[in-house]
């Protein structure tokens, strides 16, 4: 039963983040401060779950240590990209307001690859 849950847990952040990263190949989605912030909460939604297949080692190691490799990325570029964007926008400044989103669009990718690499351990292998 926990591990339906987590699957279904997974398969909906999963969707998110691929729904996500989707938009990000349009400049458009990053227009407001909330959809910068979205990324942020999905980072943070599927490090919840990566955690604990780590812990479970339902994930495996080699995987758990690329997120966190990546994690530790994230939170620094993450609020400084956020940073960078909102003081472009408060000065109007286009050029480096596109600059901070491609940073931010560049961490969802990323995000996006390493979740479904993470999730795709918690799927039921053949003959289970």
């Amino acid at each position: 039963m926990a591990r339906e849950i987590n699957v279904k847990t997974g398969a909906v952040v999963l969707t998110l983040v691929a729904l996500l990263t989707a938009g990000c190949a349009l400049k458009s989605l990053f227009v407001s401060a909330v959809s910068l912030e979205a990324v942020g909460v999905q980072f943070h939604a599927v490090s919840e779950q990566v955690t604990q297949g780590c812990e479970k080692r339902v994930i495996t190691v080699q995987t758990c240590e690329r997120y966190r490799v990546f994690g530790e990325n994230f939170k620094r570029a993450y609020p400084l990209a956020v940073g960078v964007w909102k003081a472009a926008r408060t000065a109007d400044d286009t050029a480096s307001q596109e600059k901070a989103e491609d940073v931010v669009r560049a961490l969802a990718r990323d995000l996006a690859k390493l979740t479904a690499e993470a999730l795709a351990s918690f799927l039921p292998t053949e003959g289970h």
